[in-house]
């Protein structure tokens, strides 16, 4: 009687800390959870999802506003249909990406490959829609109206929210390529052929 075929035993995990940039992840994803449940969801179901917060939460989303005139974040505040794309982005940070920072933390802080895949969508999805509010803010009309030094303010929240998931992307797409088993030689799949 043949034995089922068993997983190989996985290796045991590194520990977190000598894990140079599996530590900046979790450490980016825990600052951006927090930004995420404090700032954003409150305004991903306005009029609803304020009322959910206590009233210290609630000022420290009116201070960021007041602080950083953040244009995306005040055109949600008032409803404003012509920033449907990003009500939409914002939504998608807190049904999709919200899960992935909590998914993200247990698993890089368990060394458990299983999760690249999952941090490439991430990362992919995080640095194109920030990238698309910097565009916005730099080219488009959204920086009109703001000073030299709020628009700089705004840069400092969004740009390093663009190129933490750009690099998040582009480390997990190499180490999933490196787990990968390599490509038949050329010499080995013609005699295979034969």
């Amino acid at each position: 009687m043949t034995q089922p075929p068993t997983a190989s035993p996985r290796p045991r995990p590194r520990p977190l800390l000598s894990r140079r940039l599996d530590t900046l992840y979790v450490v980016y994803f825990s600052i951006h959870l927090a930004a995420s449940v404090l700032i954003d969801a409150q305004l991903s179901l306005v009029p609803y999802t304020p009322r959910l917060y206590p009233a210290p939460v609630r000022a420290a989303l009116s201070f960021y506003l007041e602080a950083f005139k953040d244009p995306f974040l005040l055109a949600l505040a008032r409803q404003d249909a012509a920033y449907t794309w990003f009500h939409a982005l914002v939504v998608s940070e807190v049904v999709v990406q919200l899960p992935l920072f909590v998914v993200g933390i247990v698993a890089l802080r368990r060394d458990d490959v299983r999760v690249y895949p999952l941090l490439v969508a991430y990362g992919t999805l995080a640095a194109s829609s920030t990238m698309q509010c910097i565009a916005s803010l730099v080219f488009g009309n959204d920086g009109i109206g703001l000073t030299p030094k709020e628009v700089l303010g705004l840069l400092q929240n969004y740009v390093p929210f663009c190129i933490l998931p750009a690099v998040l992307c582009v480390d997990m797409s190499m180490r999933i390529i490196r787990l990968l088993p390599s490509p038949p030689s050329p010499a080995s799949q013609h005699k295979k052929d034969r």
